[in-house]
């Protein structure tokens, strides 16, 4: 019986890989049997009885196990299932699939690892997410600029599932097959963290009309306000700790370092440090701090209170 894990850091890319093997297994055996069984919900005894009941129709049969590692019995499934691969000498096959990233150090990892039947897929940060997005764009026989490529990235904030989403909107409304940068700007709304990081740089700014367009749209999208109290908390922690470490004549690379964040967030932390005075930084932070404190007692609703505390940021 051959089987194979698909896991990882991205549910989107892992997944991915197994419809792509699904796709070729397919296309070798066009009568090959398919059942997907949600495993998370399941009782570990039917899906045993199912991979070992016979079909009438088809000598290879492929079962598809979608996240047993959420399911409640996990323990007592994976015994019976992966005893039951070892012993089983069918033709058929079976494939699993979990929506995260299965510890190297676990009973589960280590029976697929020793066949070397593991497929693990990490989420791609910004360095390898540019040339992912243009082979992915390039496979959709889709052309595109390069600046139109890097405004797409940060637009999609660098998450393939949106990426591909985008793609697909892009083939059916380019005839051209060509994306340009104006293209982009029409077509694809901004991100969340781009919309956080123009409200910051408003803020800092008081530019009051552009801070509270920015808010407007981010109240449009449904965002949690605890939730963008936080990013702002962040972000603005991140410019402050930047300053010091610019004060000690702290190298770009020094300051990735010591911040734990990806090298190239490091000019925009620069740019903002820059921007900010201490006095503003300390201001800024108290007014959300007795905000977050405001909303999580009850006192104001979140929406409201940051509609009114915006223009005085």
């Amino acid at each position: 019986m051959e089987y194979r894990l698909y896991h990882g850091n991205s549910p989107f890319l892992s997944l991915e890989a197994l419809n792509t093997k699904l796709e070729h297994l397919k296309a070798t055996n066009p009568l090959v049997e398919i059942s997907f069984l949600e495993a998370e919900t399941s009782d570990p005894n039917k899906i045993v009885d199912e991979i070992l009941s016979q079909s009438l129709f088809s000598s290879t049969r492929i079962f598809i196990l979608k996240r047993i590692y959420r399911n409640k019995k996990k323990e007592l499934f994976l015994e019976k299932i992966l005893n039951l691969i070892e012993q089983n000498t069918s033709k058929d096959i079976v494939l699993f699939w979990e929506d995260q990233k299965i510890k190297s150090n676990t009973k589960y990892y280590k029976f697929f690892l020793k066949g070397n039947n593991i497929e693990e897929q990490d989420a791609l940060n910004k360095r390898t997410f540019i040339p992912w997005a243009k082979a992915r764009i390039a496979k959709s026989e889709l052309k595109i600029e390069a600046n139109a490529l890097k405004e797409l990235s940060e637009r999609t904030n660098y998450d393939p599932e949106r990426l591909n989403m985008e793609i697909e909107k892009f083939r059916l409304n380019d005839e051209k097959k060509s994306i340009s940068i104006d293209d982009v700007e029409s077509l694809t709304t901004d991100t969340l963290e781009r919309d956080i990081w123009s409200l910051i740089d408003a803020i800092n700014e008081s530019d009051t009309v552009k801070s509270m367009n920015i808010l407007e749209n981010l109240n449009k999208q449904s965002v949690d306000p605890n939730y963008i109290i936080s990013m702002l908390a962040r972000n603005l922690r991140l410019i402050t700790l930047t300053k010091f470490l610019l004060e000690k004549d702290s190298s770009s690379r020094e300051i990735a370092s010591a911040l734990k964040v990806p090298p190239f967030l490091v000019p925009n932390l620069i740019k903002g440090a820059k921007k900010y005075s201490n006095e503003r930084l300390v201001t800024i932070f108290t007014k959300l701090s007795n905000l977050d404190f405001q909303i999580k007692t009850g006192q104001i609703d979140g929406v409201l209170g940051l509609t009114l505390i915006c223009p005085y940021l």
